[in-house]
């Protein structure tokens, strides 16, 4: 691992300037800490629960897009989380009833689908996403883009009854006492009625409160909306396919197409432009103190002479802070604990009383926030696109295997190694590197550049095959 520090690190350093590497540094750095995001929530479920999770990046991705539709246009999610709302609680009455009265599997499943085309029968979701000036066709403002109340009302009914045939049908788990659960579908179908009622008053609020407030609005949402995602794929379709590895790649490879493909549908095939930075990281001027930084709110931060956008230090940080959190979490407290204990004896556990398919779908859940956290917070540094979702998962799927499959440590130096690879690869295309004795920058092809993270990946490989933190098998 030394050598390939060096390599990345150390060799750079003889040929360039040392302004120009520190700059490419910390971009190396402000990559990996986006890649490690997606990483970490990868590694943990892998290796807590032997599940390969391809629809990983999809979460990053509908994090991005939700953290921007509640910073840019939030009468969308005003009009629609309400029905998915409704759905959830559904699905939890349908798995109460399930422990009474269980209902068959064909009859559940065409009860769900067909309450659920009902519910977006002639539903207009092209309204509510021409929003700002930009969309084609123009804007269409908010009184007429919305449905009349009580029509998503009826909307809202029909996918609480899809959900109660989906949950119904659903097989009764060996803790399935539900009597004293109805709290909380009743809480998912107050919290939707609420939205519904106040969708003008609390997209106003939204819109005219202040930026920063929006985006920590946006962070927390799409965090949110990703572990509660999650949780609900983890619960539904992949719990009963803990025994069958194969047919998980394939249903989680098949939810990354859906994923992406659904966001095609709602919000176009086209890229958005990146969100506007906090007011912290927006100000048109250099800072050559932290001090000066924080006073003014620079856009740029001078290092070593060459300016370096502030924004990706953020990132940085929030990828430290997540990984030491979770380090934390995991190592000290009893819930870490118990997690770890669970993944050397789950009968052991169980048997102290410990609910751990819950403790199991919690990880889940807090890998896929992990992801849909990462996706907001990427979104005023590289924009929206559909595409994005893949290329991040690719990128963890490297760092992993790098660093270990299932190993929580290893997907952060796994994400280092490969946020440096990215950057000085970059670096080699766009700029060149000039050597002692010639007069021209060399410039390689830009697929050394996209090629640079699995040639890393290969000679770590061919010297450790089972990654650097890796146990041995066999």
């Amino acid at each position: 691992m030394g050598l390939i520090l060096l390599a990345l690190i150390g060799l750079p350093a003889f040929f360039l300037p040392l302004p120009v590497w520190a700059s490419v540094l910390l971009s190396g750095l402000t990559l990996a800490a986006l890649v490690f995001l997606v990483a970490a929530g990868l590694s943990l479920i892998f290796g807590l629960m032997d599940v390969i999770n391809f629809a990983h990046g999809t979460l990053f991705m509908l994090g991005a897009y939700l953290g921007w539709t509640v910073y840019q246009n939030p009468r969308l999610l005003l009009n629609v989380a309400p029905l998915f709302l409704a759905l959830g609680a559904g699905i939890r009455f349908g798995r109460i009833l399930s422990g009474r009265m269980p209902m068959p599997r064909a009859l559940s499943g065409f009860g769900m689908v067909g309450f659920g085309a009902m519910a977006f029968w002639n539903h207009n979701l092209g309204k509510l996403v021409a929003f700002g000036s930009t969309v084609p066709g123009g804007a269409i403002p908010t009184p007429l883009a919305q449905e009349p109340l009580g029509l998503v009302f009826a909307r809202m009914a029909a996918m609480t009854v899809a959900g109660l045939c989906g949950g119904w049908g659903m097989e009764r788990t060996r803790s399935g006492d539900y009597s004293r659960s109805w709290g909380v579908p009743a809480g998912l179908l107050l919290l939707g009625v609420l939205m519904l009622s106040g969708r003008e008053p609390i997209e106003r609020w939204i819109l005219e409160s202040p930026a920063d407030l929006r985006f920590l609005l946006a962070i927390w949402a799409g965090a949110l909306a990703g572990g509660a995602l999650g949780a609900w794929m983890e619960a539904t379709l992949i719990r009963p396919l803990y025994a069958r590895p194969i047919y998980q790649v394939l249903l989680t490879l098949g939810l990354s197409y859906v994923g992406t493909e659904l966001v095609r549908v709602v919000w176009g095939p086209g890229n958005y432009a990146p969100l506007p930075r906090p007011s912290l990281f927006a100000a048109p001027c250099l800072a050559s103190s932290v001090g000066e930084w924080l006073r003014q709110g620079c856009a740029s931060f001078n290092v070593l002479g060459r300016p370096f956008p502030t924004y990706r230090l953020l990132i940085i940080g929030v990828g430290v802070a997540m990984w030491a959190g979770i380090g934390l979490l995991l190592r000290w407290t009893r819930i870490g604990i118990a997690v770890r204990a669970a993944v050397e004896d789950r009968e052991m556990v169980e048997a102290l009383g410990i609910p751990v398919r819950r403790l199991f779908t919690g990880v889940f859940a807090m890998g896929s926030a992990l992801a849909a956290l990462g996706g907001v917070v990427a979104t005023p540094f590289l924009g929206l696109s559909p595409a994005m979702g893949l290329e991040f998962l690719l990128q963890a799927f490297i760092a992993v295997i790098i660093g270990g499959m299932g190993h929580y440590g290893g997907a952060a130096v796994g994400a280092f190694l490969v946020g440096l690879a990215r950057a000085f690869g970059d670096y080699l295309v766009t700029v060149g590197i000039t050597l002692p004795g010639l007069t021209e920058a060399i410039r390689f092809s830009p697929a050394i550049a996209r090629a640079s993270t699995v040639l890393l990946m290969a000679v770590i490989l061919l010297l450790r095959p089972s990654g650097l933190f890796g146990q041995k098998t066999g």
